[in-house]
């Protein structure tokens, strides 16, 4: 083979590996849509909660579950209105700084800091595996 044809192929298979790579979202360009609160009584309501799980690319079922846990607090997620009903009042800024720290831990590759990441639960272990640079990390079960 001719260096020409060699370049020829290497092209067409560098051009097929990346087809076959996803597209990447970025690094650590999240911006999360600020938390939208109501309080009524002794209970504080997440109106775009939803919005919310949906750029962290994560259930609402398993964020809420986070959050409620570190509130150590009673609630639920109402899954047709997409809203997050906390039965504590909570400010804005400690929403912000657990949603943060959810990132930190459960989004954001410890690795490369991509946020083309997905949690896999694998037995009793938690996994969080970067789809950008195939890292795999276990992390803390909640």
């Amino acid at each position: 083979m001719s260096e020409e044809d060699l370049l020829k192929n290497y092209d067409k298979l560098l051009e097929r590996v990346y087809q076959k790579i996803p597209p990447k979202s970025g690094t650590s360009d999240l911006q999360l849509p600020e938390a939208q609160l109501i309080r009524v009584g002794t209970q504080t309501i997440i109106k775009n909660f939803r919005d919310i799980s949906q750029k962290l690319k994560r259930d609402p079922q398993l964020v809420s579950r986070y959050l409620l846990k570190e509130l150590a607090s009673a609630g639920s997620y109402e899954d047709y209105s997409g809203q997050l009903i906390l039965n504590v009042k909570v400010s804005r800024k400690v929403i912000e700084q657990l949603l943060d720290i959810f990132v930190k831990s459960y989004v954001k590759c410890p690795t490369c800091g991509s946020i083309d990441t997905k949690i896999e639960h694998r037995g009793k272990i938690w996994v969080l595996v970067c789809e950008a640079c195939g890292a795999e990390q276990p992390v803390k079960a909640f």
